[in-house]
């Protein structure tokens, strides 16, 4: 139970980031930054934007879940604290948004429009969409914090249905245009 625990606080400065990601986006804040990455490669929704308010907005996440950490003692595998909050949170969120570019790349040569699903193969690429980011940041995590096994394998299996999840609340509350 402890390893599922700490899974689920290692994804809350992502959680805290991507949901406020999506109101800049769904605002249009800095919009002079929504410039695409690489249009052809990666379409239109890979943003400087998405990259730049990720590893900002991942930072303060990771400030937050050390904040709450000490209060929550059934988390121990992997603390947080005592990790340099900036390092960690550009790291992580790095490794949430890089792992995204992969498919974003193979969607577009296989003509799938941005923001839109695959005609086939909708279950594979609606389960990258969600599971590439959760590899990303467990392999962050690996690297940086060494947790237990159980605690990593927990966040990359829980980390496409937190995803789902988030996405749907904020498909609720008018923050995306598409559940998933």
């Amino acid at each position: 139970m402890n390893a599922l625990n700490t899974a689920i606080l290692l994804m809350l400065p992502l959680i805290f980031s991507g949901s406020l990601h999506m109101l800049i986006v769904a605002r249009g804040w800095f919009s002079i930054t929504a410039v695409p990455l690489q249009l052809t490669w990666f379409g239109r929704n890979k943003t400087w934007r998405g990259i730049l308010v990720m590893l900002v907005l991942t930072i303060p996440g990771v400030m937050l879940t050390q904040s709450l950490e000490p209060y929550l003692p059934f988390v121990a595998q992997a603390s947080l604290n005592g990790h340099n909050a900036i390092l960690l949170g550009l790291a992580l969120g790095l490794g949430y948004v890089l792992p995204e570019l992969p498919n974003s790349y193979l969607k577009r040569r296989l003509n799938i429009q941005p923001g839109e699903r695959s005609g086939r193969h909708t279950v594979l690429f609606s389960f990258i969409d969600q599971a590439d980011s959760a590899l990303g940041c467990a392999l962050v995590y690996a690297l940086l914090l060494s947790p237990p096994l159980a605690v990593l394998a927990w966040t990359v299996a829980l980390g496409p249905l937190v995803h789902v999840i988030i996405n749907l609340l904020l498909f609720s509350v008018c923050l995306r245009k598409q559940p998933f």
